[in-house]
């Protein structure tokens, strides 16, 4: 049994995400200074979002981006998520009259597609589409293409979102970016927006290069200060059309989502529950302390004042979303256990970190010229070749050795990039196979290394 890594920092900061989401919608600090509240609100809550997509990469694609299953799984439960929280919103839809436009039936493909079906579900569409496009690019490319080409797909859509002022001074950028926005309001969706920060999510799982806590909260202090400097710019000269995508955006998530890395301990897993029941249900929250304001006659209190507003929102979503992830809980306990196996009696235990030392024990000992073949074999002698291998490579070995090419193909299908080497015989009509997924492959005699290169 692999030993599972809980991430307190990006658990605890889901909750701080979701409020920071609410302040977006609330203006927490509106009744005071604009300024402050631009400041809080369309700059500093700005990394909420991203941190959630990073958060969903980093434990869906990183050792899985070759493994279809964990997308669709994503892809379901968001799916349903989203589905639910549509049914949730009809009657407020109802009510403002969103129904009621015209040309109803395009309108509503498009938000269901791109903008969500209520101001604050464009999310959920988003991580679908993102997700996608990430998983996809990492399998067929790499970390860095993958990062380039979303690079690519961000700074488009930062040309439809805070640098709008730019686009609309040329005619043939405004006329294509007029041409988008009949299919989607906003370029903060699932195809520019997103996917970069799904990439960023999977690359820092599986990074080797591990940040110092020093040069994160260096990284992330020197990146929000520079966004701050650029939305404030952008906000003088009257440039945005929407203040959701910011250049700086992407190093401070980078830098932020790695301090949150370096907090480990206890694992919160009702927080992961609790931050999007926050997430989906807040505005109702809104609605709510908004009709108890007017029943009693206290709209200048809990309305007019922004703060006190906000901080009711809160409340009344935390002990919302506290009281239902409570009941989840106590409902997945209730649920039949499974039938034992016959694997219940027996397990293997390992200690990944106990694996490194060997490692590192052994590159020590050996000659400078040498480098370490990891024979991974047979699942790693029973070891488990996914878990092995993907963690040895992110240690730092590029060099394995496997019995068959099957066991190759599989290493190749994990994700593992460095040599293979197989250890086996190989049938001559499987020798393309060898060179479609780069594997060496061991000759046993001249006519057999002739035949393979024909």
């Amino acid at each position: 049994m692999i030993q599972k890594k809980s991430y307190t920092g990006i658990d605890l900061f889901r909750v701080i995400a979701a409020l920071l989401i609410v302040a977006i919608h609330t203006s927490p600090l509106l009744s005071f200074s604009t300024t402050g509240d631009f400041i809080l609100t369309r700059i500093i809550a700005r990394i909420a979002v991203p941190f959630f997509f990073m958060t969903s990469g980093f434990f869906m694609i990183s050792r899985y981006a070759t493994d279809a299953g964990r997308l669709k799984v994503f892809e379901k439960r968001t799916a349903a998520l989203y589905a639910a929280a549509t049914l949730i919103y009809i009657p407020v839809n109802i009510y403002s009259g969103y129904f009621s436009m015209e040309h109803i039936l395009p309108n509503l493909i498009k938000d269901i597609v791109f903008d969500g079906t209520m101001y604050h579900l464009w999310y959920l569409p988003a991580s679908m589409l993102g997700a996608a496009i990430a998983w996809c690019l990492v399998r067929t490319q790499n970390y860095k293409k993958a990062f380039v080409i979303t690079g690519a797909l961000y700074i488009a859509g930062l040309f439809g979102d805070s640098y709008y002022g730019v686009t609309a001074k040329l005619p043939f950028l405004d006329s294509a970016y007029a041409s988008i926005f009949q299919i989607t309001d906003y370029t903060r969706n699932g195809l520019f927006f997103a996917p970069i920060f799904f990439v960023l999510g999977g690359w820092a799982a599986d990074s080797r290069c591990k940040i110092s806590m020093g040069k994160a909260v260096c990284g992330f202090s020197a990146s929000m200060l520079l966004m701050l400097g650029e939305a404030m710019i952008l906000h003088r000269f009257d440039l945005q059309r929407h203040d959701s995508m910011y250049i700086f955006l992407v190093p401070c998530m980078f830098f932020l989502f790695h301090l949150l890395l370096q907090f480990r301990g206890r694992r919160f897993v009702q927080a992961r529950t609790a931050s999007m029941i926050i997430y989906i249900m807040h505005p109702m929250m809104i609605i709510a302390v908004r009709l108890f304001a007017k029943l009693l006659h206290m709209q200048d209190l809990f309305i007019e004042n922004s703060l006190v507003h906000y901080s009711a929102v809160c409340i009344l979503s935390v002990v919302f979303a506290g009281a239902a992830a409570f009941l989840w809980g106590k409902h997945k306990t209730r649920r039949p256990a499974r039938h034992p196996s016959h694997t219940d009696r027996a397990w293997i235990e390992l200690n990944l970190g106990h694996l490194e030392h060997n490692v590192r024990t052994l590159q020590h000992a050996m000659p400078a010229a040498c480098t370490l073949m990891a024979v991974v074999k047979t699942e790693a002698y029973g070891h488990g070749a996914f878990e092995i291998a993907v963690h040895l490579e992110k240690i730092g070995v590029k060099v394995f050795a496997v019995a068959t090419i099957d066991e190759g193909i599989r290493l190749r299908k994990y994700g593992v990039q460095g040599e293979i080497l197989i250890l086996g015989y190989t049938d001559i009509h499987r020798a393309g196979e060898l060179k479609k997924f780069d594997l060496m492959q061991t000759l046993v005699d001249y006519e057999y290394a002739v035949s393979l290169n024909r």
